[in-house]
């Protein structure tokens, strides 16, 4: 056993400084191989800068916007082979608002996301600088904005938001620039309800977007619901009441749609078949300023009931015409004798006398009747043979009328022994105005028909 250990002793212990020196040599070998193999290398990646800590910040009511330092360069060292898996994903670069300096910068740290093989070394020599503000919140109703057209036939209905107000943060100078909150809801093609999330958008009084790193919504998404409703075409009415003022008359009402289109549930639109506007004219004249007017649909319709944008006003136009006299002076001879009985004729007047009868209407009407188209005539109807003073009357339209009688004195007389009389005389087709002799007029009251038997011949 003796001899066997002291054996051991002599083969280790046996050029022991031959041996060290190798074991050294392979060392430094080895070291040279590996360095050849996979040396060390250095890369810089960018990367976004995160902010940690920023409650720091909102604990003194202060918001802060990043003005430089948002991208930091971030050199990595390593072994080859450790840094050729890594890209800017793998790497994060953070800055602590919360040892911001006096001149509102901090000092950007890099570090890894994820463990390597080897030791690597991050430096960053950095920093990020922002500007401080006083922070405001306030609430603002949130607007839906439809976007595209539905199928045909069919419209967009009421688009309830939730929420429809949200509480806006950020700082004061942003918030006060924000008048409204908007989110875009896509309507092409649908013709049935749905409901949608959108993200809320900040515009200015200009409808121009209000951005800012500093602006923070209580709610990120908000909810939409859109009814879609069934399309239908109904006429417009204008329901004329009351009476113009005296010495005018109402002529006609104009409006423009005379259509609209409004939508609505199958159920609510079946008892509307027209939309009906009311028009007082009481005591108007051709001068009132009510005769024209912009009438709002939208307060005509029955709850649940809709119209589209360019059908949201009717204009509506009454037109009242002043009434207008004028006088009308016609030959006794060329009045015409009606319902005359058979067997008998008339005659009445001299060839020079001249009627004076008064007509009244609209300027526009009487100023277009030609003299040739009144024609001046009697009813003899059940009157007999004798002397009758009888009321001259005119064809006129409705639109006018007699405001001033003229009667004439005609004389009836059978017919003798078989021979044909006329029962009027020749018709002169132009009435004149230009008084000839002594005109034959009666006061405008309703005179009453005398009659003054004559003996028959």
């Amino acid at each position: 056993m003796k001899e066997l250990k002291q054996l051991m002793k002599d083969v280790v212990l046996h050029n022991i400084g031959i041996k060290v020196l190798s074991l050294i040599g392979a060392l430094f070998v080895w070291l040279i191989i590996i360095n050849i193999d996979d040396p060390y290398k250095t890369k810089v990646f960018q990367v976004p800068v995160e902010t940690i800590n920023e409650s720091a910040l909102q604990s003194v009511n202060k918001v802060f916007e990043i003005t430089s330092g948002s991208i930091a360069n971030v050199k990595v060292g390593g072994k080859r082979s450790v840094i050729d898996r890594l890209d800017s994903t793998d790497i994060r670069a953070t800055a602590d608002l919360s040892n911001l300096s006096s001149v509102n910068a901090v000092n950007i740290v890099p570090s890894l996301r994820k463990k390597v093989s080897s030791d690597v070394t991050l430096e960053c020599t950095q920093v990020l600088k922002v500007a401080l503000e006083d922070m405001a919140t306030k609430q603002v109703k949130v607007t839906v904005v439809t976007q595209g057209e539905p199928s045909e036939g069919y419209s967009i209905g009421k688009c309830t938001a939730k929420p429809n107000m949200i509480q806006v943060t950020g700082g004061k100078s942003v918030v006060k620039r924000i008048s409204s909150i908007k989110v875009f809801l896509n309507v092409e093609g649908v013709s049935e309800d749905f409901m949608s999330r959108l993200e809320p958008v900040a515009y200015d009084s200009n409808d121009e977007v209000v951005k800012s790193n500093t602006l923070h919504f209580s709610q990120n998404k908000i909810k939409v619901r859109a009814k879609v409703l069934e399309n239908k075409t109904i006429p417009v009415r204008v329901s004329v009441t009351g009476t113009p003022a005296a010495g005018y008359e109402y002529v006609e009402t104009e409006c423009l749609p005379q259509e609209i289109q409004i939508a609505g549930s199958e159920k609510k639109m079946e008892s509307l078949s027209e939309i009906v506007i009311p028009m007082d004219i009481s005591g108007l004249n051709d001068q009132s300023g009510g005769l024209e007017k912009t009438v709002s649909v939208p307060a005509l319709l029955p709850e649940g009931v809709t119209v589209s944008e360019e059908y949201e006003t009717i204009s509506v136009k009454v037109t009242i015409e002043k009434l207008v006299e004028r006088t009308l002076r016609i030959k006794e001879t060329d009045v015409a004798f009606r319902n005359l009985a058979s067997g008998y004729v008339a005659t009445a007047g001299a060839p020079g006398d001249i009627l004076s009868l008064t007509i009244s209407g609209r300027a526009s009407i009487l100023n277009e009747i030609p003299d040739t188209a009144i024609n001046a005539y009697v009813d003899c109807g059940g009157l007999k043979a004798g002397e009758h003073q009888v009321r001259v009357q005119l064809d006129l339209s409705d639109t006018c009328k007699i405001t001033k009688y003229a009667t004439i004195k005609i004389h009836i007389t059978k017919e003798r022994g078989g021979s044909t009389a006329s029962s009027s005389p020749s018709p002169t087709t132009k009435p004149t105005e230009r008084p000839q002799n002594t005109t034959s007029e009666k006061p405008s009251e309703e005179p009453i028909p005398t009659e003054t038997p004559s003996q028959e011949e």
